[in-house]
């Protein structure tokens, strides 16, 4: 098993990988994975666990042609040969399934993906499918992936809330449906993009440890991105990356070819040796010239400052044991537009203490005061000392007169 900083032991658990893994659905590249599979190196530094991609078609053998079943096939092979590499860097790879009903078709489909190695299937499940038959579509892939080797993963879409009453009011999922699926995708329905409105879906989100927070920044809100970011990566143990700001991932640089040993020129021939008695004159010793260097590979591409961002929050995601183990309260800040909440490890203590996180989401700087909502709380504390800032400020932060930039984001732990 893949260790992480933080883990204690010696980096082996009975947990189940997908129950702290990060998520990156792969919009661009889906087909080639030739190129996929040379940015599996960015992929890897950026602390990605798995890639959801969509697979390449199926083989039609009764009415495809010669060419057109030799390039499916190469097709194919490209896909194996991608798994293996990410297998093989401690990436596990998913494929997204259609999914309208369950049926013999789909089970196919899962069946042939399994067997070719993939961690697990994302059911994209419409819409307008009932809840009863979405359950059941969640519990036939299920139980199929149950019967293979490993910790096969099912990631399914949650019911759409459009005629549902508020998140806050919403009843709690049954235990069928919690049964029927391992995670749940659920999305963030942030259209206003305030406060008052996204608070009550992280809330819901929180009271649900398998939900996947798909915090997608809207259309027209990209300095938000930032901000959406967080909400996906530091609110549940388990995220999934927002595929609507793809990241910028370099392709790896080819290293050059190693010299081959083998192939050595042949050795001068040895000069014939002179008769006994004739003179030689001296020769200086030359010594041979020294050997050439080879070229440096040349730097990769820097990342651009989300692609940073989201390799910060995955670092803060893997090591941090509050978000991993800890209890989530959000913090009603609406009339500062700002979204907060607390990460309250089981036991706190100096040496692992309460966490705040905190998100402005209005183009104003916001002088905070969380000094009444954190008693409330039962928790103490006296300051925020910094572990994660959006901003180039520095330095700890006084509870009474928290500063956040616009559209900042700042995490802290809480301190005495």
């Amino acid at each position: 098993m893949l260790s992480r900083p933080g883990w204690q032991g010696s980096g082996f658990s009975n947990e189940a990988w997908w129950k702290r893994a990060i998520f990156y659905e792969v919009r661009d590249n889906a087909t080639d994975f030739k190129a996929l599979a040379a940015r599996l190196d960015a992929i890897q530094s950026t602390g990605l666990d798995a890639l959801i991609v969509t697979p390449p078609p199926l083989p039609q053998q009764s009415s495809a042609s010669a060419e057109q079943a030799i390039a499916s096939q190469a097709e194919l092979d490209s896909f194996d040969a991608f798994v293996r590499q990410a297998t093989g860097r401690g990436i596990r790879v998913l494929v997204a399934l259609p999914a309208t009903r369950a049926d013999d078709a789909l089970t196919g489909q899962a069946r042939f993906w399994l067997t070719r190695g993939v961690a697990g299937l994302r059911l994209e499940i419409p819409a307008s499918t009932a809840p009863a038959d979405r359950d059941a579509i969640a519990a036939s892939i299920r139980t199929l992936a149950a019967g293979f080797t490993g910790q096969r993963v099912i990631l399914t879409d949650s019911a759409p809330a459009t005629d549902a009453p508020p998140a806050a009011k919403r009843p709690a999922r049954s235990a069928q449906a919690r049964a029927a699926s391992q995670l749940t995708v659920e999305p963030l329905a942030a259209e206003s993009t305030t406060a008052a409105a996204i608070r009550p879906q992280l809330e819901r989100a929180f009271a649900a440890p398998e939900t996947l927070l798909d915090a997608r920044t809207p259309a027209g809100s990209e300095q938000l991105a930032q901000v959406f970011a967080t909400l996906a990566l530091a609110t549940n143990s388990a995220a999934i990356a927002d595929p609507a700001q793809p990241l910028v991932l370099p392709a790896s640089v080819p290293l050059p070819e190693p010299e081959d040993d083998s192939v050595k020129p042949a050795a001068a021939p040895r000069p014939a040796q002179p008769p006994p008695g004739v003179y030689l004159p001296y020769t200086p010793y030359t010594p041979p010239p020294p050997p050439k260097k080879k070229a440096a590979a040349p730097p990769a591409a820097p990342a651009d400052p989300l692609t940073a961002w989201y390799g910060r929050l995955a670092a803060f995601h893997h090591s941090n044991v509050a978000l991993r183990t800890g209890t989530r309260i959000a913090l009603d800040l609406d009339e500062q537009n700002v979204l907060a909440w607390v990460l309250r490890p089981p036991s706190p203590t100096l040496q692992n203490p309460p966490l705040v996180a905190l998100c402005n989401l209005s183009g104003a700087p916001v002088t905070l005061s969380l000094t009444e909502p954190i008693k409330k709380l039962g928790l103490r504390g006296f300051f925020l000392r910094t572990l994660l800032r959006s901003d180039d400020a520095m330095g700890a932060q006084d509870l009474g007169a928290v500063k956040l930039a616009p559209y900042g984001v700042f995490i802290g732990e809480l301190r005495r």
